[in-house]
């Protein structure tokens, strides 16, 4: 692992994703980025923080991390595009900054609820990760062309300013 410094429980998740096969990968990649979009990455795991205005708490979005703000959308269109390749044509498709039509198994949805269930810091240790692993080109066992997050940072880069923000907020 790149994060050396997590938990067990974001370790196991990672290991756990390592072993499975790059569709699966894409649909947890998927999940990631459209929680992400969402603002759904938060210290109070909350589901739509944007109605919680009289609380203060952090959020996770990518103009954080030194993204743009449409960012997540472009790379859930390209996830889209890469899933429908993987399974059958316009199986998804990408509406106001969701995926729809993906369809997860049983272990699937085991990890994404193991993933749920993580504190706000451990989340931050996943996306960390698994931006590294993709950008670098790991993520995947398979070729599969990514797109790139960013034209002038690289994954370790993001990653950087993700731990940062986790140091700062604990």
């Amino acid at each position: 692992m790149y994060i050396t410094d997590t938990s067990d429980k974001v370790r196991v998740i990672i290991e756990n994703l390592e072993s499975k096969k790059d569709i699966s990968k894409l649909k947890f990649l998927i999940y990631v980025f459209g929680v992400l979009n969402n603002d759904q990455i938060n210290e109070n795991n909350n589901s739509n923080p944007s109605l919680n205005v009289e609380e203060d708490y952090n959020i996770l979005n990518p103009e954080i991390i030194g993204l743009s703000n449409n960012t997540c959308t472009i790379l859930l269109q390209y996830f889209s595009t890469v899933y429908n390749n993987l399974t059958e044509p316009n199986a998804t498709y990408e509406e106001n900054g969701n995926i729809i039509g993906v369809e997860y198994d049983n272990d699937e949805e085991k990890i994404l609820s193991e993933f749920e269930k993580l504190t706000f810091i451990e989340k931050l240790d996943i996306l960390s990760e698994i931006i590294i692993r993709y950008d670098n080109g790991t993520y995947f066992d398979e070729e599969i062309k990514i797109a790139p997050f960013d034209s002038r940072m690289s994954g370790y880069d993001i990653a950087k300013i993700i731990q940062n923000y986790k140091n700062n907020i604990i």
